[in-house]
């Protein structure tokens, strides 16, 4: 089971943040002499800039999206075709048998197409074992072993897809968790480094004071006022 997702510390757009960390980088740079009997000397000033660089080298939601789309868009086209291949190979057991009766209600594959894709799954693997089992009934009507066999490799291949359908569901989710926290961490040296900065420039240089201001825009919905750290 997926832990609560984080929640982001800033409110601020994660290409913002990104770029809020460049800008304050070049100016921790610049005040490096000045900054650096206050704790930030230069390993921790790299290092800020290496959490930055890490951090939008991280995949999009975007890009993880599109492949968890893509992965849908297979199951699907797998899913319709196998649902297709049933259908046929019901069609010929109706011409044998009441839709009503036992013997047709043994393949089960009433609601298949409707329900969860686990109960498509089982559901066709049942078919194919019943078709097979009383093959020599319906032969006449035009069932064949190949067909199957044609959907037992699509059932088969219906999970495959399935099972990769979630692998992208489940990849996206954590790597959102991971921009998040990785997000979340950039944002909390940038903070300190900037509340240092601003510290030390309160009363000595206004306009270098401005430079480590931290506009953080407010979150969709929120207040009207940004704050400034």
């Amino acid at each position: 089971m997926r832990q609560t997702q984080p929640t982001p510390l800033f409110n601020m757009a994660q290409s913002e943040l990104i770029k809020t960390s460049f800008d304050k980088h070049g100016y921790l740079v610049r005040d490096a002499a000045e900054l650096a009997p206050r704790g930030v000397d230069a390993p921790r000033v790299a290092a800020f800039d290496k959490q930055r660089q890490d951090f939008e080298a991280l995949p999009t939601d975007i890009e993880l999206d599109a492949a968890r789309q893509n992965t849908t868009l297979a199951k699907d086209k797998v899913q319709t075709q196998a649902v297709t291949e049933l259908q046929a190979i019901m069609g010929i057991v109706g011409t044998v048998h009441d839709v009503r009766s036992a013997s047709y209600k043994m393949f089960g594959s009433a609601g298949l197409t409707n329900g969860p894709a686990s109960d498509l799954y089982v559901g066709l693997l049942r078919v194919v074992r019943v078709g097979r089992a009383h093959l020599a009934e319906f032969a006449a009507k035009g069932l064949t072993a190949a067909m199957l066999d044609t959907l037992a490799a699509s059932a088969t291949e219906f999970l495959d897809r399935l099972g990769k359908q979630q692998d992208a569901e489940a990849a996206r989710g954590r790597a959102a968790d991971g921009r998040i926290l990785a997000g979340n961490a950039l944002y909390t040296e940038l903070i300190d480094l900037c509340g240092i900065a601003k510290a030390l420039y309160a009363t000595t240089d206004a306009r270098k004071y401005a430079d480590y201001v931290v506009t953080d825009a407010p979150a969709p919905g929120g207040g009207a006022v940004p704050p400034k750290v």
